[in-house]
């Protein structure tokens, strides 16, 4: 019995062999009967194991035939009879074959990655190099097409080390393809050009192959035609046109290659397709060659379907030539159609040469007028001027400092925006302080130009708001900032109407109106380009041209558009409409979060982390104000001493500093004081250092130049929370 047990087995494993081999040899309908045969032997034996093959088999060919639901119906039967058999080889093939399947169209998609990562980890379980290479390489090239490259890197990086010599030329291409997209999208272009050559030398040597099938030489033309796409797309990321359009074109080449390997392939399954029902027919013509008048109507009919069939496949072929000459004219419209792109863009780097060059010039005039006058009132101060011309003298110097900071945040926010790096924020926030604190905050200039401002906000707005207060700021100050600039002896109107009261929220309209000097109509549409400026002989210094852009970016960051309403001496109006959510008004307790403590009220005693003297003098002098104690260090290494020698309230510390840094010498102090309020004052970008800093173990961040105000309700809420503890 146990005999007979055996000889079965080997009769199903014959026919699984059998019908594996049809199958490479594209005879996809032959296999399946010889698949179907082994399936019936399969399950009167209840051999699970062979089930799961047979059905793996079953599916690849319906897989190759493109008919994907016949193909996962019986992939997941043979998932089903692989699972019962514990066969883990042929579980982790089934995964990645599932997921190939799954990852084809866009409901699935996600189900398809949930496969590849199970075949992955089936496969590390099995210590299998070659079963963990395909998942990796099927998930980098999914995530490379959804243009997510981190995620790609994340499976292509452990995909390079599995690959080795006796990898398939096939693996090594692909591989190599998908480091150089990599590379290309980080902009590591000597990288990219690397990995992708040795893909195209790869994919090159293989097309020349004879021993290759045409479904594996239409596989590596396919890569090639990628690996073109890849070069061509790295030289125009380096404004080399020329070559850029020169492996555009090798890339169309290589892409009419694969449809001819792959015309070729479907013609070869029809003539299988012919020899078969030819060998049917004849054996009929066998069976009836008894009867003489039968067997001649037979090869009659014969000698009619052969010349049919070869009309047949002659159709076929004019066919497949007019389509192919079709998709040639096709693709060399694409070409020009790309040629054209790659001159335009050529085009526009030249115009960004030139922006580069006005934005140099612009900014270099910017700072040297500020600057000079920073220096040139420093020297008069240091002359022991008359006391009169003293405050004179400061607020003009103050005045200078401001445009200058103004200037550098202008240039670094431009830059944030047009770098994707700006996200907005969801904060509560009352939106008549913040008007009112942006007007107070522009008092001076208001004062100076003699101008009148009026606030009129809608009374159905509850003015506790939900959004980007911040952002809002930014837009109202360059606003209300021009309006008061530009205007003389006038009014400057700020009104917020509610457009529709939601249940949820607002749509409001800000709207900046003044009486001023208003805006041709030639200059109109280009107000909100960078370094756009209306003229006006009358102002001390005419700004950067700026603020409108960015007010616009910010604006368009909110999925919104700005609108201006101006003619020359009769002043303008800009309006634009903005969504905020309804929030409740948080109640403040000062018990709570300690920041409406009195300021001053306590001699507390800071440690000052700092290199710079001017800077030291300054932020002493400003907290001695106060009744504060201070003590300086210079450096990281010198401020650990001292806290060990001293009990200090607070640290003030700088990052950037010789010997040891502020990040540094946080770190130490935490291994011997993990209470003391450590705040970094600093004139680094606050969304650059924050997180940094707090990883180490600092309280807060201060960024260099401060408020004062906020700079002492920073230290109070710091100090605080360690005196409730």
């Amino acid at each position: 019995m146990h005999s007979q047990s055996i000889q079965v087995s080997d009769s199903i494993q014959s026919y699984i062999e059998k019908a594996e081999k049809l199958q490479e040899e594209y005879k996809y309908e032959q296999s399946i009967e010889i698949a179907n045969a082994a399936l019936q032997n399969a399950l009167y034996n209840n051999d699970d194991k062979s089930l799961g093959h047979i059905y793996n088999i079953i599916a690849k060919n319906y897989e190759t035939s493109e008919d994907d639901n016949k193909a996962r119906k019986n992939y997941r039967k043979a998932l089903t009879y692989a699972k019962s058999s514990k066969s883990k080889n042929l579980e982790t093939d089934l995964y990645n074959n599932l997921a190939r399947v799954f990852t084809k169209h866009n409901l699935t998609r996600k189900k398809g990655v949930e496969y590849y990562k199970k075949s992955y980890e089936y496969a590390i379980e099995l210590k299998d190099t070659s079963r963990m290479i395909q998942p990796l390489l099927n998930l980098g090239e999914y995530y490379i097409s959804r243009h997510d490259f981190d995620s790609s890197y994340e499976y292509l990086a452990p995909a390079r080390k599995l690959v080795h010599r006796n990898s398939s030329n096939l693996v090594k291409t692909k591989l190599n393809g998908l480091l150089g997209k990599y590379f290309l999208s980080v902009r590591r272009f000597q990288k990219a050009e690397e990995y992708t050559d040795q893909a195209i030398s790869y994919a090159n040597g293989e097309t020349k192959n004879k021993e290759n099938n045409d479904e594996l030489i239409s596989q590596y033309y396919e890569e090639l035609a990628s690996s073109y796409e890849t070069k061509s797309e790295l030289y125009r990321k380096q404004d080399n046109f020329q070559n850029a359009y020169i492996y555009q074109k090798k890339q169309f080449q290589n892409i009419l290659m694969a449809n001819d390997h792959k015309k070729l392939k479907e013609l070869r399954r029809a003539n299988i397709k012919y020899e078969v029902d030819l060998l049917e027919k004849r054996a009929k013509k066998a069976e009836s060659e008894q009867k003489e008048s039968e067997s001649e109507v037979l090869k009659w009919r014969i000698s009619i379907i052969l010349g049919i069939i070869l009309i047949l496949i002659s159709l076929a072929f004019l066919i497949s030539s007019y389509k192919n000459n079709t998709q040639k004219k096709r693709l060399n419209n694409d070409l020009l159609d790309k040629n054209k792109e790659l001159i335009s863009a050529k085009e526009t780097a030249e115009q960004v040469s030139t922006l580069k060059s006005q934005f140099i010039s612009t900014v270099s005039h910017e700072l040297r007028t500020p600057l000079y006058g920073v220096i040139g009132l420093t020297s008069l101060l240091m002359e022991n001027p008359d006391k009169k011309k003293t405050n004179e003298y400061l607020e003009s110097l103050k005045f200078s400092g401001d445009y200058l900071l103004a200037l550098i945040n202008d240039v670094l926010q431009l830059s944030k925006i047009e770098t994707n790096e700006v996200k907005l924020e969801k904060v509560s926030f009352d939106i008549r302080t913040l008007i009112e604190g942006i007007v107070n905050s522009l008092h001076a200039k208001q004062k100076s130009n003699a101008n009148t401002v009026h606030i009129d906000i809608d009374k159905r707005i509850d003015t506790t708001l939900l959004g980007d207060s911040v952002r809002l700021s930014q837009i109202l100050i360059n606003l209300i900032g021009n309006a008061l600039k530009f205007t003389k002896d006038g009014n400057i109107w700020i009104t917020v109407k509610c457009v529709d009261c939601e249940n949820q929220g607002y749509l409001l309209r800000f709207i900046v109106k003044d009486d001023g000097i208003g805006i041709p109509e030639n200059k109109q549409q280009t107000i909100f380009d960078n370094f756009a400026q209306v003229k006006n002989e009358n102002q001390e210094y005419e700004g950067t041209g700026l603020g409108l852009a960015i007010v616009k970016k910010l604006i368009h960051l909110h999925n919104s558009e700005i609108f201006i309403n101006s003619a020359e001496n009769k002043g303008s109006e800009f309006y634009f409409d903005l969504f905020y959510l309804k929030a409740v008004r948080e109640q403040e307790n000062s018990l709570n979060t300690g920041e409406n403590l009195s300021i001053g009220t306590s001699n507390f005693y800071v440690l000052i982390v700092d290199d710079n003297r001017i800077n030291q003098i300054v932020t002493q002098n400003i907290l001695k104000k106060k009744g504060y104690t201070c003590n300086i260090a210079s450096n990281g290494m010198s401020a650990i001493e001292m806290l060990k020698d001293e009990k200090f309230d607070l640290v003030l510390m700088d990052i950037n500093m010789p010997e040891m840094n502020g990040l540094e010498a946080t770190k130490v102090i935490r291994t011997f004081n993990a209470n003391i309020p450590i705040i970094a004052l600093t004139a680094v970008e606050e969304g650059e250092i924050r997180s940094q800093a707090l990883s180490v173990g600092m309280n807060d961040v201060i960024i260099k130049p401060y408020d004062t105000q906020q700079f002492f309700q920073t230290i109070m809420r710091n100090i605080s929370k360690v005196k409730m503890l």
